[in-house]
């Protein structure tokens, strides 16, 4: 109970000045009664860092699904059509001829 007393009056006073603690020095220049734009420009090349980490994950998704997708083609036209019909869409079938 007393470890639990002393964790909870810590947390309070952590929280209480998380305000003056967490805050980068940029992000409290910007809360800041000032007209300067440096904070803005650092807030917005943030955005774009995280812009551009998405889109390299999405283009990297795309490659992924466009390169399986020319894969399943180019196996179709070469009369493997037999590999998508049977384990892979419908595995009760692999069950059936494992038992035989």
């Amino acid at each position: 109970m007393n470890r639990t007393l002393k964790s909870m009056a810590f947390a309070t006073l952590v929280l209480a000045q998380a305000t003056n603690v967490w805050a980068c020095p940029m992000c409290k220049y910007a809360l800041e009664a000032s007209d300067a734009p440096e904070p803005k420009a650092y807030m917005i090349s943030i955005l774009f860092m995280m812009g551009m980490i998405s889109a390299l994950f999405l283009s990297v998704g795309v490659l992924l699904w466009w390169v399986s997708k020319q894969e399943k083609m180019a196996l179709t036209a070469a009369g493997y059509q037999h590999l998508f019909d049977n384990a892979g869409s419908q595995p009760y079938l692999a069950k059936a001829k494992a038992e035989h």
